[in-house]
């Protein structure tokens, strides 16, 4: 397949949606010759700070000397984003040419009478043959929603299970309850692999606690650290007695540094991975993660974050108040806006309101009638791009911009800065 059958082939399974059942991908995975089986599988689920401890984790592997890949979802700009190895992303030509295999694997099954894959089943089965085609030591994938069903838990012996901070999200799919989304989440517990997880609600943690018990998978639950220093580049952190450099910002990050801090002593313990402290501190100051609280320009200072719920919200309010800010934002409609209208509008100057490019978004004359409804002022630019430069224009020289509320939006916002990126 060449660029263009590769985008028109993906604009149809985009269409799809979501199919929640793992028959297809397994089957899938059998028509490629299960390259899944033959990866060191580290396997992560959560509702916030996914991709912050799988990029961890994955910069520490790097670190170590060993060869290692990165699934991760939603791409900002490119499809190429989401398959990382070994410090870099995927060629487009190696992405066409396991398109190609994939396409022939999905018309392989539907013939046989299976449902025509979704858009995240093709990705999902891309990342595992190309991961596998490319000799990886190890691949982290991060779920792409919930766990029990995603097309990721095709995997059946992980070397870990990871479950980052939970709180209700995506509540349609998922379920409206804490106790619901900890059902799907826990999911990814596989028997006798260890479980390393996040402090979450009582609720949510007792049913992790029964599925890993039922299961006898080793559960470690992460302890407390201490955050010696919050900056816009990074924070340290005191863990065990050792301190630590984190190079993405945010108190949030604290429980995610040490997350993967654990994640990484479980495999050593195992005998699974052959890591060092120092390897170890390296990883961590070494993480680039875009669209967190991610510096695109310095004068005047714009910054663009991903935060499209509450729980990321309020983690991006701690980062931000004391801050003048003029705020970009957009958001999907069948997201909580309200709740993070709320959080986030005390530590914004000036907002200005504009539309994400998705069928889901809600309009910027819906979203700034929803400020306006909390007692300030909204400029309305459905235009991404002029939205932007509203805010630039505006913006005074002790204030930053940021722009937020969904990863569409600041995958648009991100593409201006950086168009080098490739056409899928």
């Amino acid at each position: 397949m060449n660029i263009y059958e590769v985008i028109e082939y993906m604009n149809q399974k985009h269409q799809l949606g979501n199919q929640f059942r793992l028959e297809n991908i397994q089957e899938m995975m059998k028509e490629l010759g299960d390259p899944h089986k033959r990866l060191q599988v580290i396997h992560v689920a959560g509702t916030n700070g996914k991709g912050s401890v799988c990029a961890s984790l994955y910069h520490m592997i790097m670190e170590a000397g060993y060869s290692v890949g990165f699934f991760s979802s939603p791409h900002l700009i490119s499809y190429l984003e989401r398959f990382r190895y070994n410090g870099k992303q995927i060629r487009e030509s190696d992405f066409c040419a396991m398109m190609t295999k994939i396409k022939g694997a999905a018309d392989a099954i539907v013939s046989r009478g299976f449902d025509q894959p979704t858009e995240f089943e093709i990705l999902t089965a891309l990342a595992y043959l190309f991961f596998d085609s490319q000799g990886l030591e190890y691949a982290i994938m991060e779920v792409g929603l919930g766990g029990r069903l995603d097309a990721t838990n095709v995997i059946e012996r992980p070397i870990a299970s990871v479950i980052t901070p939970l709180s209700i999200d995506h509540a349609e799919f998922l379920g409206s309850t804490i106790e619901e989304i900890a059902w799907e989440k826990a999911g990814i517990i596989k028997k006798n692999v260890p479980v390393i997880t996040a402090v979450q609600p009582e609720a949510a943690m007792k049913v992790i606690q029964e599925v890993a018990s039922e299961l006898h998978a080793p559960l470690k639950i992460v302890g407390e650290g201490e955050l010696l220093e919050n900056t816009l580049d990074g924070i340290r952190l005191r863990y065990k007695d050792k301190e630590y450099d984190f190079s993405l910002p945010g108190t949030h990050q604290l429980g995610n540094a040490i997350l993967a801090i654990e994640t990484m002593e479980a495999l050593r313990k195992n005998n699974r991975i052959d890591i060092d402290d120092e390897e170890i501190k390296k990883g961590l100051k070494n993480v680039v993660w875009p669209g967190r609280i991610e510096r695109l320009s310095d004068a005047p200072p714009l910054y663009i974050d991903g935060a499209h719920n509450p729980a990321a919200a309020q983690a991006l309010k701690e980062m931000l108040e004391g801050r003048k800010v003029v705020a970009v934002i957009g958001m999907l409609a069948d997201k909580d806006v309200a709740g993070v209208l709320d959080i986030l509008l005390p530590v914004f100057s000036q907002v200005i309101a504009t539309r994400p490019q998705s069928e889901r978004a809600i309009s910027a004359e819906d979203l700034a009638e929803m400020i306006r409804q909390r007692g300030r002022e909204a400029i309305v630019e459905p235009d991404i791009k002029q939205a932007v430069e509203k805010a630039l224009s505006i913006v005074k020289d002790d204030e930053m911009v940021v722009a937020t509320g969904s990863f569409y939006l600041i995958g648009e916002v991100r593409k201006i800065y950086h168009p080098s990126f490739g056409h899928i």
